[in-house]
């Protein structure tokens, strides 16, 4: 593949994972999230769809919130046949778009979240919260006190 089409892939990537995801938000618990792991990896407790409950990796470089393939298959997501290139540590990869009816975290909901699902994460990760969650706040992450803020 030629330089110049990867590079206009590359552009189109970031273009679709900047695109308003118009979902919508409602903080409903507190704004403080207690955090686990350390600055290297920040873990956190996430509920999508109201039904399945799992740790995910904090990543605010992700453009998309990531899923594990079990844990689409566990909510019985419908596959929506898009595919999104996705930039992982080992490369450029092709991965499934899906869609989250609803994302809570610390009661703290996004509606209609767009995700991928990919099997590169490691066990017990359920996934990844990436800004297509975090973008839908004002958020900031405190080490030292260990908590999200999420207003």
């Amino acid at each position: 593949m030629s330089r110049r089409l990867l590079c206009c892939l590359h552009v189109l990537t970031v273009l679709l994972a900047l695109a308003p995801a118009h979902a919508e938000w409602s903080s409903g618990g507190s704004s403080q999230v207690p955090l686990d792991g350390s600055p290297n990896g920040w873990h956190v407790r996430a509920t999508l769809n109201g039904a399945f409950s799992g740790l995910f990796l904090l990543d605010t470089g992700a453009s998309l919130c990531v899923l594990a393939p079990s844990t689409a298959r566990a909510l019985d997501l419908a596959m929506s046949g898009e595919q999104v290139q996705v930039q992982t540590a080992n490369g450029t990869v092709r991965a499934p778009a899906v869609r989250l009816r609803t994302l809570d975290v610390g009661g703290n909901r996004a509606r209609d979240v767009r995700a991928v699902v990919h099997n590169a994460l490691p066990p017990p990760l359920a996934g990844i919260i990436g800004l297509s969650f975090l973008n839908n706040f004002s958020y900031a992450i405190d080490p030292k006190r260990r908590v999200l803020r999420l207003q």
